[in-house]
């Protein structure tokens, strides 16, 4: 089960990557278009599990 949930750039087309870490198959990183896209999915699962959110993109927060 995935300890904390990191959101990053994509290296390239300007999307955001959510990734729940440490990786796994069962949950597969997920690739959005818009920043607060990417949040709500983020915070939603954090809501759900409990796991920290950590944005990595300069644009958001990080949440403990």
């Amino acid at each position: 089960m995935p300890d904390s949930i990191t959101i990053t750039k994509a290296p390239i087309g300007g999307r955001y990557v959510v990734t729940f870490e440490p990786r796994s198959i069962s949950w597969p990183s997920l690739e959005f278009r818009a920043h607060g896209e990417a949040m709500r999915c983020a915070e939603a699962r954090r809501q759900v599990h409990g796991w920290p959110i950590e944005d990595k993109t300069g644009e958001g927060r990080t949440n403990g």
